[in-house]
């Protein structure tokens, strides 16, 4: 093995142990199985996806997401709607009156699609929930963004109601 390729793998990995811990919010949402350990930092790359939740019903899945801090999207759909909307411009107001408040938008989706398809509308979402939140002059030191996909969907979910409420961004609030 050469030295340039040596010393290329101890600048990844020094790269790497550069990278700081989850946010405190992500924390919670983002499970152990999706997080990678590198020395002492954890980073939610390059981990399997959780197995699937058997046991829960749709109906515990429908009821565990919270409607007050998510935006809903149809099904395909990267643009926030007039609810939505006035739903951010409420989250906006509490984080300008709250600077040490910060928020992690988290986008998820059902299970239809390519898991890159669904990490691409996710990430899509995300961003147009980050642009309403910046036009209200949010500081971006309070935003933080997240797509998931469908990685933390539960394989339970087969009805258009189920699929419904995963078509979402979560905000998830925390300092």
């Amino acid at each position: 093995m050469s030295y340039r390729l040596i010393a290329q793998g101890v600048l990844f990995s020094l790269a790497l142990s550069a990278c700081s811990q989850l946010p405190p919010a992500l924390q919670e949402v983002v499970p152990s199985s999706m997080r990678v350990s590198v020395g002492n930092k954890v980073s939610p790359e390059l981990a399997a996806p959780p197995p699937a939740r058997s046991s829960v019903s749709e109906k515990t899945l429908i009821a565990e997401v919270d409607a007050e801090h998510s935006i809903f999207f149809p099904s395909s759909g990267v643009t926030v709607d007039s609810e939505g909307r006035a739903r951010l411009i409420e989250h906006a107001n509490r984080l300008k009156a709250s600077p040490d408040l910060v928020v992690t938008l988290i986008g998820h989706t059902d299970d239809l699609g390519s898991p890159s398809y669904n990490l691409a509308i996710a990430e899509q979402r995300v961003n147009a929930v980050y642009a309403i939140l910046r036009s209200q002059r949010v500081p971006l030191t309070q935003i933080r963004r997240y797509g998931v996909g469908n990685e933390q969907m539960d394989r339970a979910c087969k009805s258009e109601a189920c699929r419904k409420k995963m078509r979402r961004v979560e905000l998830v609030f925390g300092e």
